[in-house]
């Protein structure tokens, strides 16, 4: 409701700007803010077809290739995501988003490597928990276990759940602090008695001019008080299975989520044409509203855009009752049989 009104009173300035003054640059505009309230209400394929006719006047018109590129992300088209981010850092040149985005979809496509090169470019221009939280998943796949903790805990202290939960569970609960060097003067000698040496000569007192002896610093690593924190989710993939018709089931699990109860299950019609699972990332905060919800192209059998558009704008209808969690991230799998 509050998008639509928005919208309304976007359009009712457009149309003025239209009978006054007319012209291209606000005929973009209405599309634009058109696409843009598709957009925010989850209608991906709508809104792409809205930002093709903005981008085809006009590619480089505020951020109509970036939001393009995030609606077909959301619906698992990567590889034109990608194409779409490209040609917006050519046309506008790199930022933190268009570089994350680029992250993203080359992580979906498989394409490690850059989409580590990518997500540091971001990280670079814009620190952001989400590109930790990914590059250091990434680092943990490949086993780069020192530079994925230090990424975890930066997502952490960023009030990442996943990272503190990572923090813990991966790198032990420990943290690595760096001892100052030690200034240590050399040992005054007793002058009643002077020693001679193996040779009889007289032993040679220090001038006092010497430099002190330095030790080098050392990493010193000292576990940290396993304190349990009630606000963050533990590691816990039990299932909550829903059964809502012969045709269609929803699992949802990760951190806990399959054990915490369900307040408001939307009404769901999905008639399918083909069986198998589609995916959803989902996170939920502590009033049980669904704060995120994105496409997981790996871990589903089906990427048609129809059925991955209704499965999001679902995904977000769902209600959970009430926690002390800050934030639960999991997995909604809508599990479907072909008719």
């Amino acid at each position: 409701m509050r998008f639509l009104i928005v919208f309304c009173f976007i359009l009712s300035i457009t149309f003025t700007g239209l009978g006054q003054g007319g012209g291209l640059d606000e005929e973009i505009g209405f599309q634009y803010v058109k696409a843009e309230y598709l957009y925010e209400t989850g209608r991906f394929e709508d809104c792409i077809n809205e930002f093709n006719q903005v981008i085809a006047k006009n590619p480089a018109f505020k951020e109509a290739l970036i939001k393009r590129a995030t609606a077909k992300y959301n619906l698992g088209a990567y590889k034109g995501a990608k194409i779409d981010v490209l040609l917006s850092i050519d046309l506008k040149g790199i930022t933190s988003e268009s570089a994350f985005i680029l992250g993203k979809s080359e992580n979906a496509m498989g394409n490690e490597e850059a989409a580590i090169n990518s997500l540091s470019a971001s990280i670079a221009l814009d620190p952001k928990m989400e590109a930790f939280e990914m590059r250091a998943h990434l680092y943990e796949k490949n086993e780069q276990l020192l530079k994925a903790c230090a990424d975890y805990h930066e997502a952490a202290k960023m009030g990442s759940s996943k990272g503190e939960q990572k923090s813990k569970a991966l790198c032990g609960g420990y943290k690595s602090k760096m001892n100052p060097p030690v200034l240590k003067p050399k040992p005054q000698e007793d002058n009643t008695n002077t020693p001679t040496n193996d040779n009889g000569g007289t032993h040679q007192e220090p001038s006092g001019n010497e430099p002190p002896v330095i030790d080098n610093p050392t990493e010193e690593t000292t576990p940290v008080e396993q304190t349990e924190d009630p606000t963050i989710p533990k590691e816990d993939d039990f299932a909550q299975n829903i059964v809502i018709d012969e045709d269609l089931s929803i699992s949802i699990y990760g951190q806990g989520l399959g054990r915490r109860k369900i307040s408001d299950t939307p009404s769901i019609l999905i008639i399918a044409d083909e069986s198998g699972n589609v995916t959803i990332d989902i996170c939920v905060n502590n009033n049980g509203e669904v704060t995120k919800a994105e496409f997981n192209g790996t871990m589903s059998t089906i990427a048609k855009k129809s059925m991955v558009n209704l499965a999001l704008r679902k995904a977000k209808e769902f209600v959970f009752e009430k926690s002390s969690y800050t934030s639960q991230c999991g997995y909604l799998i809508f599990k479907l049989k072909a008719e």
